[in-house]
């Protein structure tokens, strides 16, 4: 077989693999982004309608963070009576991305995707220096229940880690 016809092959079958990759937003159940302007989409930035009057934001398609970067996670019932809420405490390495990524950012909103469809957004007024980003309400339990297969409950991991269950 000549050498071209390998590498045609080879290219063909390496756009056919890669035609279906899905985004890494797509691979994790838990994705967190940073607030963009308008100017960055669509290339860099997506529009999400938050809030109960829908608002328009953006948020840059990298995330900061996802799954791999959760240590345990901590739900609890919001205000609301209605909804969850999760806490979620984040790798040393990445509780200092995210030290440095909330100093930098006052002002700025974070946003969360939860798989499929559940976004939402904390503002970032001071540095964030426990680790520990949370997701205030509008969970269900099928979102806290997806979240269980996914990562350890904060009691869980201190009873393997040898201290006392608490809370983040």
């Amino acid at each position: 077989m000549p050498r071209w016809t390998f590498f045609l092959l080879a290219l063909v079958s390496l756009s056919l693999t890669s035609a279906g990759k899905k985004t890494p937003s797509d691979l994790y159940l838990l994705t967190v982004h940073l607030e963009a302007s308008e100017n960055e989409a669509p290339k860099f930035a997506t529009p999400v309608k938050l809030g109960p009057e829908n608002r328009q934001y953006y948020f840059k398609k990298v995330p900061e963070f996802n799954d791999t970067h959760v240590t345990y996670f901590y739900p609890f019932t919001s205000k609301d009576g209605l909804s969850y809420g999760a806490a979620f405490k984040l790798r040393p390495t990445a509780a200092d991305h995210l030290r440095g990524l909330s100093q930098a950012n006052v002002g700025r909103l974070l946003g969360f995707r939860l798989q499929p469809n559940h976004y939402s957004a904390v503002y970032i007024d001071r540095a964030v220096s426990d680790g520990i980003i949370v997701i205030w309400d509008g969970l269900a339990k099928e979102h806290i229940q997806e979240l269980s297969k996914r990562f350890p409950h904060a009691g869980q991991f201190q009873q393997a880690a040898g201290g006392a269950a608490a809370a983040p």
